[in-house]
């Protein structure tokens, strides 16, 4: 009796296990000493959903040599994505629990296709998803630089136009692919994870379609649920920003504004003298911003030559999220931020009570618009920048 309560008490309530199978040790960071002298670590870490969370490290191991094999074992949360990390974040492989023994067989000489995964259907679902992103946002990064360099070399308007349906095209391709998955995926997790990307793609309205649709397929899971307030409550927000304002900034003189850069280095707003200057405030949190960066990233690229250039102002909380946003929407231009959230002087400053929310200015400084989104944007620079 003893020894049977005391078997049962030591057993991991909900454990999985993760068996790997490594090979190339020594290729995985050549500035690291060899593997075989028990440097390099491997965690198992749980990625709590949202940014404002760090991943939780559960267990961990020594790779003993050049190749071989080791176990890892925790307690599994249901729907949870994990993530087998090697070294200080040079390689990993993400994982979702839906098994409780799930095999990973990895070659870290690889940085492409360099893992295979058994006994996880979820887990190999999720590999498919993020290599087929992967590789179509690839092709609208390119189609992008393609049409960028054709208008830089003053191509013919037949070949803009060709360069425009071949960029407009990778997007359908990656937003239909995106629909097709979150429509008909087995497990929520994996559509919420879908859903982030298609955030910052799909039109709203068809973003709000897969968002309502995953909801009611599966109504009580609690990360879909916070997803949907969220939205709807940013969306809210958004709609109340377009009403018109008793502030408006139109015609005032642009006060000034001195916030530290990505490099903690402090950019002033007067030193944008003498360009048109689109002030865009913003936040990696905000689902409408992201939604908006891309038709941002596009009127950039547009008029960027034009006398014309973005400062981007975050209402983020802390640098790695703010960071990464700025990484994964292609935005180029100069960003700052107090990291102060809505404490911060630029809410202060300008006023505004929502975001997205955005001034243009003239070259003296001057506010000549605000609350430009979309077509309505890229009209306003066009009438001002002579670019028809």
């Amino acid at each position: 009796m003893v020894l049977f309560f005391s078997s049962c008490k030591n057993k991991v309530k909900n454990a999985f296990q993760v068996s790997v199978s490594y090979v190339n040790a020594d290729k995985l960071n050549t500035a690291l000493p060899p593997a075989s002298t028990g440097i390099m670590k491997v965690h198992l870490e749980e990625v709590p959903y949202g940014k404002d969370q760090s991943p939780v490290a559960l267990d961990s191991a020594k790779l003993a040599g050049n190749s071989g094999n080791f176990v890892l074992t925790t307690a599994g949360k249901a729907g949870t994505i994990y993530e087998l990390v090697f070294g200080d974040n040079i390689l990993a492989v993400p994982l979702i629990n839906d098994a409780k023994d799930i095999k990973i067989t990895i070659d870290l000489a690889k940085r492409d296709d360099y893992y295979k995964v058994d006994g996880s259907d979820a887990s190999k679902q999720m590999q498919d998803l993020i290599g087929t992103v992967g590789k179509k946002n690839y092709e609208i990064e390119k189609s992008f630089a393609d049409l960028d360099s054709i208008k830089r070399s003053g191509g013919s308007d037949s070949i803009k136009l060709a360069a425009t349906q071949t960029k407009n095209k990778a997007i359908e391709d990656l937003n239909n692919y995106l629909k097709n998955f979150i429509d008909k995926t087995s497990n929520p997790t994996l559509g919420v994870l879908a859903l982030g990307w298609a955030s910052r793609s799909l039109p709203r309205a068809e973003f709000e379609t897969s968002l309502n649709a995953l909801n009611k397929k599966y109504p009580d899971n609690i990360i879909l649920q916070n997803m949907k307030k969220s939205y709807d409550a940013q969306s809210a927000q958004a709609n109340a920003d377009n009403k018109p304002k008793t502030n408006s900034w139109v015609g005032k003189q642009a006060p000034q504004l001195n916030l530290p850069d990505v490099n903690g280095k402090t950019i002033s707003l007067s030193s944008f003298r003498g360009k048109y200057l689109l002030i865009d405030f913003w936040a990696s949190w905000c689902g409408p911003c992201r939604m908006e960066n891309p038709n941002v990233v596009k009127v950039y690229n547009e008029f960027k030559d034009k006398n014309f250039t973005i400062l981007g102002v975050s209402l983020d909380k802390e640098k790695e999220p703010w960071r990464q946003a700025i990484q994964d929407d292609k935005l180029t231009w100069t960003h700052v931020s107090d990291l102060k959230y809505w404490s911060s002087e630029a809410v202060e400053v300008f006023q505004f009570d929502g975001i997205p929310f955005n001034v243009l200015l003239d070259p003296q400084g001057k506010i000549i618009a605000q609350e430009l989104r979309g077509e309505t944007l890229e009209s306003k620079l066009k009438q001002v920048l002579n670019h028809d």
